[in-house]
């Protein structure tokens, strides 16, 4: 056996099995009380939950939730199984391993540049992030950046030197790049 063994390599946002980042989606029924439902199994289970995005989807009376979480592997076990017993929840997917497209909105308020040097910096920043500006006041500017977390997280430690002066940063969405490669287990619940 090798004393010298090589350093595990984590994916992107991922620091160890205790806290490692898993993004499940949920298809769940458009009532009250779902939200409250689930988040507080969560919350029972000691997961950090890093985001929950809920939205509608093309089908009246359902609503699908995006979920970002930290934790262990054997906890978010147990966490799908649960979620797949509650009566709102119609559809459980860990994406966590799974090829996915995930994205996350941010709004900022910016000081102006003070040079055209710095404007294209800005631009450039904005532009790598999936962003735009939408106001360009002489006072205040305003942003859009719509990008996957990490871009989003680098975009904003940039920004920081362009003069940050708030955000709001909603929840990520997320769904499998290829549906058809999720693999399904007897009880419905899909897993990567």
């Amino acid at each position: 056996m090798n004393a010298m063994a090589a350093p595990q390599t984590l994916p992107a946002g991922e620091t160890d099995a205790v806290h490692r980042r898993h993004v499940v989606s949920a298809l769940v029924v458009d009532r009250p009380g779902t939200l409250n439902r689930v988040s507080g199994l969560l919350r029972a289970r000691s997961f950090n939950i890093e985001s929950l995005t809920v939205g509608t989807t093309h089908e009246p009376g359902k609503s699908r939730m995006t979920i970002a979480i930290r934790g262990d592997d054997g906890h978010l076990r147990q966490v799908l199984a649960q979620l797949e017993r509650l009566i709102e929840v119609l559809e459980v997917t860990d994406l966590t391993s799974t090829p996915r497209i995930e994205l996350e909105l941010v709004l900022v308020e910016l000081d102006p540049p003070r040079s055209p040097t710095a404007q294209h910096a800005l631009r450039g920043i904005l532009a790598a992030a999936g962003g735009e500006t939408l106001s360009e006041a002489a006072d205040l500017w305003r942003a859009r950046l719509t990008a996957t977390p990490e871009n989003i997280d680098r975009a904003l430690e940039a920004l920081r030197a362009h003069g940050l002066r708030s955000l709001v940063r909603a929840g990520a969405v997320a769904m499998a790049a290829d549906p058809e490669t999720i693999p399904t287990n007897e009880n419905g619940v899909t897993r990567a």
